[in-house]
């Protein structure tokens, strides 16, 4: 990954040429800044929503894993747990 700071990479990924629509991108690099977040309930809360979604729509778990394990190891235990979780669900 570059050295740009994950929000300006998740904006500039080119979602829809990955296979998903403009809003659902605008979710999911939603939950992902959450995930990365200091506010562990909101981490956590965002992992609850991210597990949905990808139950929802496979698509989305190839595309975010390498954002996932970049996350990982930032967090905490706690959401690196949940994290872990996400990352099993393929």
């Amino acid at each position: 990954m570059s050295s740009d700071p994950l929000w300006k990479r998740l904006r500039n990924f080119n979602w829809e040429g990955a296979g998903i629509s403009a809003k659902e991108a605008k979710k999911v690099q939603k939950l992902l800044q959450d995930l990365a977040g200091k506010k562990e309930a909101r981490a956590m809360r965002a992992s609850q929503n991210l597990w949905s979604l990808m139950k929802a729509n496979a698509v989305v778990m190839p595309i975010i894993r390498p954002f996932l394990q970049e996350i990982r190891k930032i967090s905490d235990v706690a959401v690196r747990s949940e994290i872990d979780e996400l990352l099993e669900l393929e």
